[in-house]
C-alpha cells in the first residue's frame, strides 16, 4: 500500500508542475505580462556554462540509467 501512495503523491506533484508551467506559458502571452516566455527562459538558461554542463550531465545520466542499463 505504501508504494501505491507514493506512486500518487509523485504522479500529482509532476501533475501540479506541469499544469504550473502551462499557466505561466499562458500567462507569459498576454500583451501586459512582463512575464518570459519559455524560449525566453531557455535561452537565458543555455546561455550560460553551468547550465549547459548540468544538461549534458543530465542527459548522461538518463541514457546510462534508461538506454545502456536495460540491455
Amino acid at each position: 500500500m505504501n508504494g501505491h501512495l507514493s506512486h500518487v503523491v509523485t504522479v500529482s506533484v509532476f501533475a501540479a508542475l506541469g499544469l504550473a508551467l502551462v499557466l505561466m506559458a499562458l500567462l507569459a502571452h498576454r500583451r501586459s505580462s512582463k512575464l518570459p516566455t519559455i524560449g525566453q527562459l531557455v535561452r537565458a538558461a543555455l546561455g550560460r556554462r553551468s547550465v549547459q554542463v548540468l544538461l549534458v550531465l543530465a542527459w548522461w545520466w538518463v541514457g546510462w540509467h534508461f538506454f545502456a542499463a536495460g540491455g
